[in-house]
């Protein structure tokens, strides 16, 4: 009886103790929340972030009497922002080392990280990369991001994973040449064999079209897509929601002016 007591005192305790651990937690991956000023940022007064020289993520007033001025800073030890993006109620923060980070505004705030395989081999070998790093679909409540191992889409408000969607073997994501709509992300998928282009809607991947090694998306309409191809360069017109050939009439069949 005094054996099983102790035991349930020990277990009690570990419990109490892991509580009080989990309430105290320091904040993760060296988080480093500096607030420059007392202000709060209202609606009238605007405030955005930007990456700072000395490698922080900032919020500067945009507005008023403190115009231009950094109202807090966030910085992550090794680390370096390379791009700032604003979503539904949160800005995520790329960085160099494969991390997101989602930062809230008012009360500066990060809530939370998440790692994106492949992110960071894709910033060191392209650091001039002026392609998708975070496409937002939904209207900023969906996020995605592809790397040429993986297409990952998260929720902006906790950062949960939605899907992630691997190539398949001798194959790999071009992201560098994405297209980024409204509703939709469209990429290519060179493979050793059997290329195709892919498009995501925020619940993983919708449609994906034969193609050769070399095609790309190309924008072509508010309802459409298109896909450029060799070796004829042609652009075939597809409907963006189900990828299927678009209805379109011939140039010559178009009325004119009257």
């Amino acid at each position: 009886m005094r054996t099983a007591l102790a035991a349930l005192i020990v277990i009690l305790a570990a419990i109490g103790v892991g509580a009080a651990a989990r309430d105290h937690r320091p904040a993760p991956f060296g988080d480093s929340v500096v607030v420059h000023s007392n202000d709060t940022v209202s609606k009238e007064d605007g405030g955005v972030l930007r990456i700072g020289a000395d490698g922080s993520v900032q919020l500067y007033a945009t507005r008023g009497s403190d115009s231009g001025h950094t109202l807090w800073s966030y910085k992550r030890p090794g680390a370096e922002p390379v791009s700032v993006v604003p979503l539904a109620g949160i800005t995520v923060a790329v960085w160099n080392d494969g991390m997101l980070t989602g930062v809230r505004t008012d009360p500066a705030a990060v809530a939370w990280h998440r790692f994106v395989p492949g992110l960071a081999d894709r910033l060191r070998q392209h650091p001039a990369d002026v392609g998708v790093l975070v496409a937002s679909l939904d209207r900023g409540k969906v996020f995605l991001v592809p790397t040429p191992q993986v297409v990952m889409e998260y929720n902006t408000a906790d950062g949960s994973i939605r899907s992630d969607t691997l190539p398949q073997v001798g194959c790999s994501y071009a992201p560098a040449q994405a297209l980024a709509l409204d509703d939709l992300l469209v990429l290519a998928r060179p493979c050793d064999h059997g290329s195709t282009v892919e498009a995501f809607d925020g619940s993983g991947r919708v449609w994906q079209l034969p193609s050769s090694p070399l095609a790309r998306p190309v924008a072509t309409g508010t309802t459409t897509v298109g896909v450029r191809d060799v070796p004829w360069l042609s652009t075939q017109v597809l409907q963006r929601l189900t990828g299927k050939p678009a209805l379109t009439l011939p140039i010559r069949q178009l009325p004119g002016p009257r």
